[in-house]
Formats: C-alpha cells, sequence, structure tokens
C-alpha cells in the first residue's frame, strides 16, 4: 500500500479524455468497418451507438463537474445533484441498451460490447495519465 494521493491537474485530465474520445471514434471506425465485412452490419452500427452512448456520458459527466467547479459548491451539496444526474443517465443508458437487445438482438450486442469497448479506451487513458503524473506523497 502507498500512503499518497493520486494528483490529476485540469490539463492531463483533459488530454486523457481526449485521448479517450479519439480511441474511441478509431475503434468505432475499425468496428464498424469489420462488422460489415463479415456480414454483421447492425452488430457494427450497435458498436457505433454503444461507444457514442458512453461517449456522451463522460462529456456529460465532465461538464456538470465543471459546472458544480465554477459555482463553487463543495462537499455533499456538489455531490447530490452530480449523483442524481449521473444515475439518470446510466438508467438511460441501460434502457438504451436493454430495448436494443430485445428489439434488435445483434445491434444490442454491438451496443454492450461499444460501451465495454469504450470503458476499456478510458480506463487505459486514466491510468496512463496517473502514471505519467506520478503520486504525491
Amino acid at each position: 500500500m502507498f500512503d499518497g494521493t493520486i494528483d490529476l491537474d485540469a490539463d492531463r485530465l483533459s488530454r486523457a479524455l481526449r485521448r479517450t474520445r479519439i480511441v474511441a471514434i478509431v475503434l468505432g471506425v475499425i468496428g464498424f468497418v469489420v462488422a460489415g465485412l463479415m456480414h454483421y452490419p447492425l452488430v457494427g452500427l450497435g458498436l457505433v451507438v454503444g461507444l457514442g452512448l458512453a461517449a456522451a456520458n463522460t462529456s456529460l459527466v465532465d461538464s456538470s463537474v465543471a459546472r458544480l467547479q465554477n459555482l463553487g459548491v463543495e462537499g455533499k451539496a456538489a455531490r447530490k445533484p452530480l449523483a442524481m444526474r449521473t444515475a439518470w443517465r446510466l438508467v438511460a443508458t441501460t434502457g438504451v441498451v436493454l430495448a436494443l437487445l430485445f428489439l434488435v438482438t445483434p445491434m444490442g450486442f454491438g451496443a454492450l460490447g461499444g460501451l465495454v469497448l469504450y470503458q476499456a479506451a478510458f480506463l487505459s487513458s486514466m491510468i496512463s495519465a496517473v502514471f505519467k503524473g506520478g503520486i504525491q506523497p
């Protein structure tokens, strides 16, 4: 275990989010083309939908946090509205993916795969940003 804290400045976090979005776009294009070549165009379309949902969610969380910081709200007063908005976005994303799974199964599985790919890209970008920034004692 370590006693340090992780220090990510706004610039490093912004670069990591931008890198995540670029990776998501590249993965979406590659996935769409590969799925189309394998005669599964709905899976490719679903992959793009899932990547788009995840990217939109991340952007909305980022803008919500920035808005709360600009208002100067801290503590529980800041966390509650942020948590509620995030929960509603997750409910909406889950609803979209479940609806696709039931109505257009290949597209639903593609959307689920897109969400997973985006989260993997997001996690790798954040880990990279942390390791580049170091851990402060």
